[in-house]
């Protein structure tokens, strides 16, 4: 089933109001500050005779996901479309890169498919102790993709202080 997400500051994803959008400036700049992005202002798309077409898109960026092993980066598409930021078919990987930016556009994140639409946490949840029912180890072999997210989230990102989070 096709999933969308949306990057927005509206209070919900069926807001028409103008003026609470993430601007093409600041997504621009966002993008072009983030060494794992790439700012294209254009989309190409596979034909289905196999030839592309290339088409105009402004804010149009590439998240370049290098996953461990790889020699070639993944290419997942983050299209700028009237203040919100879209992404289909994200996995588990494209969800925190995701999270990190609503945190830094101090945004929300909608999720849309053809049945529902909610609003997703922009952070995760902080784990809960559970050290006495499954030992040290076990605990720390559960915790260590949400340290990492931490890591990943705050330390090596690309704005590391708060006076870089942009308000409303």
């Amino acid at each position: 089933m096709e999933e969308k997400i949306y990057i927005t500051r509206k209070s919900n994803l069926f807001e028409h109001s103008n003026g609470r959008g993430i601007s093409l400036e600041e997504w621009s700049r966002f993008a072009g500050r983030d060494p794992e992005m790439r700012l294209d202002n254009a989309t190409t798309v596979t034909l289905d005779n196999g030839s592309t077409y290339t088409y105009t898109s402004p804010g149009t960026a590439i998240w370049l996901d290098r996953l461990p092993g790889e020699s070639a980066p993944r290419e997942i598409l983050f299209d700028y479309i009237d203040g919100a930021i879209e992404v289909n078919d994200p996995d588990a990987r494209t969800l925190d890169k995701i999270r990190h930016i609503a945190f830094k556009l101090n945004s929300r994140i909608f999720s849309e498919t053809k049945r529902w639409t909610e609003e997703l946490p922009v952070s995760l949840p902080a784990p809960a102790p559970g050290f006495l029912s499954i030992g040290l180890f076990g605990s720390l072999k559960r915790y260590l993709p949400r340290i990492g997210y931490f890591f990943q989230h705050f330390a090596f990102a690309p704005h590391p202080n708060e006076a870089d989070k942009i308000n409303e």
